[in-house]
């Protein structure tokens, strides 16, 4: 995978997370002014419009940030976090399934209930930010975003961190994986 694009991925989701809570949050209330009736096609459009964003500012981010000099295997723990190797970038990128999967089951009723309450008890360490945040986050927009961020950005220091557990385990005669 191209260095440039390993470099964006985390930065992306630390930006989707808030987005797409943002458009369900005010696409979806008639609570927030303006009012808006929602619509599957203004959803779609404001979803579309998260990714694009977060996208954006993902490249901004990795242009800025990334550490060209050094294999991504090689960069000390706080810089993989960011600019993540092959394996963290697969753990990384299986959490955030898992947390797709949960909203969906959750927010979207597709699914059996039960498979919703399962997930919900896996999603406690991966959401662990954004409920340790959840007494400010109830009342302040500005603590969720950070908490979502949170997320995202723990998501990735578990990923960084099974990996590494996992390699030097590998490397101290424990079984192949």
């Amino acid at each position: 995978m191209n260095d440039f694009v390993r470099a964006m991925v985390v930065p992306f989701f630390m930006a989707l997370f808030p987005a797409v809570w943002f458009v369900n949050r005010n696409l979806t209330t008639a609570q927030l002014p303006p009012t808006v009736e929602p619509s599957a096609g203004l959803i779609l459009l404001g979803l579309a419009g998260a990714v694009v964003g977060s996208a954006a500012v993902a490249a901004l981010l990795a242009a800025v940030g990334r550490n060209q000099s050094v294999a991504a295997e090689e960069l000390p723990f706080r810089q993989r976090v960011f600019q993540p190797d092959t394996a963290s970038l697969t753990v990384f990128l299986a959490l955030v399934g898992l947390c797709a999967l949960w909203a969906l089951v959750a927010f979207a009723g597709i699914g059996p209930a039960i498979l919703g309450d399962a997930l919900t008890f896996v999603m406690l360490l991966p959401g662990l930010p954004l409920l340790v945040l959840a007494p400010l986050a109830i009342h302040s927009a500005v603590a969720t975003t950070v908490g979502l961020v949170a997320c995202a950005l723990w998501l990735s220091v578990l990923s960084v961190g099974t990996t590494e557990l996992v390699g030097r385990w590998r490397t101290d005669g424990g079984p192949e994986i």
